[in-house]
């Protein structure tokens, strides 16, 4: 029987719910928006990733089969060339960390996956946004999507994976551009297994360790299921939500196929007003940036990122 891992959106963290695809019917009501499905295919995207919530109009982005150094609205940080893997029916690509000396003092290895969904240019920040950075077709409520297997940690102390969004440029010279906010996944040794992070002012980072609603943890060697979903709350604009889920036995090698056991692994409720520690403003605004970074590592495989607009839930 096929199983996939999810939550009602009023439901606490430990409340995991387990649906069989088998007993779903042919035409099923979406997670609590009142939208409605035609079949049980379309809750899954091409790749055959599991969608939890319905798409909204809006800009999206999904990789598939196209090559990552020769996409629009998709750019390896560095110019850092990705290579083509194959392992059983699996085919995905490698990238190389590259050696840096950080904004925040300090040398390391990076890797840093860019999503451009909106193709737009940013024309503000944190303190003169438009509920957007670019355009109103900057992502905003959105589901982000990557499979990744990490090698080598390099950097214990720094060693963890980021998902960063509704951003724009972190520049030196405009530090205000950064506006974003992240969740982060990380090994055992780091101390902080998952963490909310908010960087308005580059490299002014806050973070706010999360607990764990299961033990877990980003492994050396072992590919994992990361999805951020991030949405306005529709009852209190003072309030967004952001949940990472995760798939810690996230690939089928014999089909190619993500398997989809997803399950809610953290959540944090920014609120207007709420301090991060240096912050206390909601972000709530639509990014033209959408970065997946790696930082401790010597080299990452990926496969099937993808990002796009949701219909955000209703309670």
């Amino acid at each position: 029987m096929t199983t996939f891992f999810t939550q009602r959106p009023g439901a606490q963290l430990q409340g995991v719910v387990i649906l069989s695809l088998i007993s779903l019917s042919a035409c099923v009501q979406a997670a609590d928006t009142g939208a409605v499905v035609p079949s049980i295919t379309a809750l899954f995207d091409e790749d055959g990733v599991l969608m939890m919530y319905p798409s909204a109009q809006g800009s999206q982005f999904r990789l598939g089969q196209q090559n990552p150094n020769h996409t629009p609205h998709f750019a390896i940080e560095k110019q850092v060339v990705a290579r083509p893997q194959k392992e059983g029916a699996l085919q995905y690509w490698n990238v190389p960390a590259y050696p840096l000396r950080y904004a925040g003092g300090g040398n390391g290895w990076s890797s840093r996956l860019h999503i451009l969904a909106s193709g737009g240019q940013q024309k503000y920040n944190w303190k003169n946004q438009h509920g957007y950075l670019s355009s109103p077709a900057d992502v905003r409520n959105q589901e982000l999507t990557v499979f990744m297997r990490v090698h080598q940690i390099v950097d214990p102390a720094r060693a963890q994976i980021t998902l960063k969004i509704r951003g724009g440029g972190h520049r030196a010279d405009q530090p205000d551009a950064a506006s974003c906010v992240m969740m982060t996944i990380s090994p055992v040794a780091h101390g902080s297994i998952t963490r909310f992070g908010k960087e308005l002012q580059h490299p002014q980072y806050d973070y706010v360790s999360l607990q764990p609603a299961f033990p877990a943890a980003l492994q050396d060697h072992v590919w994992i299921g990361l999805k951020l979903v991030s949405w306005n709350d529709v009852q209190d604009a003072r309030r967004v939500i952001h949940r990472l889920y995760i798939d810690t036995d996230p690939l089928d090698l014999a089909t190619g196929k993500p398997k989809n056991q997803w399950r809610l692994f953290s959540e944090y409720i920014d609120i207007e007003g709420k301090s991060s520690g240096r912050y206390n403003k909601l972000v709530n605004w639509g990014g033209c940036l959408t970065t997946i970074r790696a930082d401790g590592f010597h080299d990452i495989d990926f496969v099937y990122p993808s990002v796009r607009e949701i219909v955000p839930p209703q309670d």
